[in-house]
C-alpha cells in the first residue's frame, strides 16, 4: 500500500506553491509528504532515503524536476534512485509535449505522464508510445482570502482553499475596501522581435516555413500548433515518421511562444489603447508595441504565487489570454474565480464544458478581440452583475477545480497502479 509522497520545492515557485497546495490535502488523506529541496540536494538526498520505503512510495512531480539526472537522485553508472526503490514517477507536465522531447529519454522504469490538456494527452500518447500515459489532469486554482472576498462581493460562498498562515502571512481585517484594480493580468510578456534569430536561425527558405506556420496559426487561432505545424510539415516534406517529426516539432517551440505573445500582447493593448486602465503583473510589458494610451498600461514586477493571488483578490476583472491550452484550462481562470474577479478569456473546449457563459468567466474568442473592451466596460461598470458571474462560477470550482481536488484524483489513480 502505498502510504509516502515525494514531492518537489526549491525549483520553479510556481511548481513549488502548486505542489504545497496539493501536499496539504495529500496529508489530510492520510498520506506522509516529504520535500526534496532542488536547491539542496546534499542534505536532502540523505533525508530522502530515510523517508523511503520500498513499495510504499511515490514521486509527484510537476515539468520533470527529479527526473532529470540530478546528483540527489541519479548516479551515473547505477541509475535513478526511483529505480533502486521501485518507486512510480508521477509526472505532471504543465506544457505541451513538445517542450520536452529532450527530456522524455531514459526515464526511470515506472514513469507516468499526467498531462493538462486532452489534445496533449493525444499528442503523446502518439508520439511517446514508449511510455505511460496516466490521464487528464488540469490545472487547479486556489482561493486565498475567503473573508476579504465576501466582504469584495458582498457574498458569502463556501469556504475556499485555505492558504497556510507561513505562507499567507498576516491578511488584515476582513473587512475590504473596494477593489483596487479595475483589469489585471498576471503572466509575463516577450516582445516578438525576441523571436526573430529563432525564425532566420537557418536560412530564408525555413523562415519562410516558420512565418507560413505563424501566419496560419495567427489566421485560424482554435488550431493547436502541432496540427497546423504537421500540415505544414507534411506539405513540405512528405509523410515523416513520427520520431522525426516529435524533434522537428520541439525545434518549433519558438512558434508556440510566438503566437501565445502575440494575442497576450494584443489583449492587453486592445484594452489600453481604448482608454482601460490594465495593471500587468510580471515581466517585460514595458516593451509591448504601438501602445497609444501608455498611462493606461499600470506595471507590476514579476512576484510570487501568493502576491498574485492577493492581487487577483483586490481587482475586478482578470484578463487571461490561453498559453495555446485548446483542451484544457489554466490556473489564471480557477484562482481569479476562487479569489473574487470575473475571468475574461479566450475559450477552451474543455473550459466551456467546464464553465458555462457567466460561470465565473466572459468569454471572448480570440479572433473577435474587437469586442474586447465593450465587454469589460460592461463588467466594471455593472458591480451586482459582476458579482453574481463570480457567485456563480465560485460554487463550481470549489467544487471541482481546487488543488484538493487534484490530490484527490492521483490519490485514486496511486491507489488503482498500486492495487494492479
Amino acid at each position: 500500500m502505498i502510504k509516502r509522497i515525494v514531492m518537489m520545492e526549491g525549483g520553479v515557485e510556481t511548481l513549488s506553491y502548486f505542489s504545497h497546495q496539493m501536499a496539504q490535502e495529500f496529508q489530510m488523506l492520510g498520506y506522509a509528504v516529504f520535500f526534496y529541496d532542488l536547491k539542496q540536494e546534499e542534505s536532502s538526498a540523505g533525508k530522502l532515503r530515510k523517508f523511503i520505503r520500498p513499495r510504499e512510495t511515490v514521486l509527484v512531480t510537476f515539468n520533470f524536476q527529479g527526473l532529470e539526472k540530478e546528483a540527489g537522485v541519479y548516479r551515473e553508472g547505477i541509475g535513478y534512485l526511483w529505480d533502486t526503490y521501485h518507486i512510480p514517477c508521477y509526472n505532471i507536465a504543465a506544457d505541451h509535449p513538445y517542450f520536452y522531447d529532450d527530456r522524455l529519454k531514459d526515464l526511470p522504469e515506472k514513469y507516468r505522464h499526467i498531462s493538462i490538456d486532452r489534445r496533449q494527452k493525444a499528442y503523446f500518447e502518439e508520439f511517446y508510445p514508449e511510455y505511460v500515459s496516466r490521464g487528464f489532469l488540469p490545472l487547479a486554482g486556489t482561493g486565498l482570502r475567503q473573508g476579504e472576498d465576501e466582504a469584495k462581493t458582498g457574498k458569502a460562498g463556501a469556504q475556499g482553499t485555505a492558504v497556510e498562515t507561513e505562507e499567507a502571512g498576516a491578511q488584515g481585517d476582513a473587512e475590504q475596501a473596494a477593489p483596487c484594480y479595475d483589469v489585471i493580468l498576471t503572466g509575463n510578456y516577450t516582445k516578438l522581435s525576441f523571436f526573430e534569430p529563432y525564425i532566420n536561425w537557418i536560412n530564408e527558405e525555413y523562415a519562410a516555413f516558420y512565418r507560413g506556420i505563424i501566419d496560419d496559426l495567427l489566421e485560424h487561432p482554435a488550431c493547436t500548433v502541432e496540427e497546423v505545424a504537421l500540415a505544414h510539415c507534411e506539405r513540405e516534406m512528405g509523410k515523416e515518421p513520427n520520431d522525426q517529426l516529435r524533434i522537428a516539432l520541439h525545434k518549433m517551440i519558438f512558434i508556440d511562444l510566438y503566437v501565445r505573445n502575440y494575442w497576450r500582447g494584443k489583449a492587453v493593448r486592445t484594452l489600453v489603447n481604448a482608454g482601460i486602465p490594465v495593471h500587468v503583473v510580471g515581466k517585460g510589458w514595458e516593451e509591448l508595441e504601438d501602445v497609444r494610451h501608455p498611462e493606461c498600461l499600470k506595471l507590476h514586477p514579476q512576484t510570487d504565487s501568493v502576491t498574485c493571488l492577493e492581487m487577483l483578490a483586490d481587482a475586478k476583472v482578470s484578463l487571461n489570454v490561453m498559453p495555446w491550452f485548446k483542451d484544457g484550462a489554466h490556473d489564471r481562470v480557477f484562482n481569479s474565480i476562487l479569489n473574487g474577479a470575473v475571468c475574461v478569456t479566450d475559450p477552451s473546449c474543455y473550459l466551456e464544458e467546464e464553465l458555462h457563459e457567466g460561470e465565473g468567466v466572459c468569454y471572448v474568442a480570440l479572433q473577435d478581440m474587437d469586442a474586447l473592451p465593450e465587454k469589460v466596460k460592461d463588467l466594471l461598470q455593472n458591480d451586482s452583475g459582476r458579482n453574481e458571474i463570480v457567485r456563480r462560477g465560485r460554487a463550481i470550482v470549489e467544487l471541482k477545480h481546487t488543488w484538493a481536488q487534484r490530490a484527490k484524483t492521483l490519490a485514486a489513480w496511486i491507489a488503482e497502479d498500486a492495487a494492479q
